[in-house]
């Protein structure tokens, strides 16, 4: 198991733990992310940080390991989330990985889009 420590990464997480023990808070982008994709937690960050509190977002994620919708409810909580079948009902639609270039009212954002419905 030591074999597969890298310690570039190990001196990374323990400086990353000293500065949030120490009460700062620590970006997604600078963070660990998820463990299952580390890129959703700087995706939801900007969603959160884009959409008022009182929205409802569909967040377009892949549906396995359902902890993507799970992490969408939680992180952006206290706004309602919905997935794509209940799009008709969001105000904002958050699409992660999906490129809608050229789709109307969709703005880029890291790691996907974001439109106003």
């Amino acid at each position: 198991m030591a074999a597969t420590l890298r310690p570039e990464e190990l001196a990374r997480r323990w400086h990353l733990l000293a500065r949030s023990v120490s009460g700062e808070r620590i970006s997604p982008a600078e963070g660990t992310g998820f463990w299952f994709d580390r890129d959703y937690a700087v995706f939801l960050e900007e969603v959160r940080r884009r959409t008022p509190e009182s929205a409802t977002v569909a967040v377009l994620a892949p549906s396995w390991p359902d902890v993507y919708a799970y992490q969408a409810a939680y992180r952006l909580a206290p706004r309602r989330v919905v997935d794509a079948r209940r799009a008709n009902e969001a105000s904002f639609v958050a699409a992660y990985r999906i490129d809608a270039a050229g789709a109307p009212g969709a703005e880029a954002i890291p790691h996907g889009t974001l439109s106003r419905q």
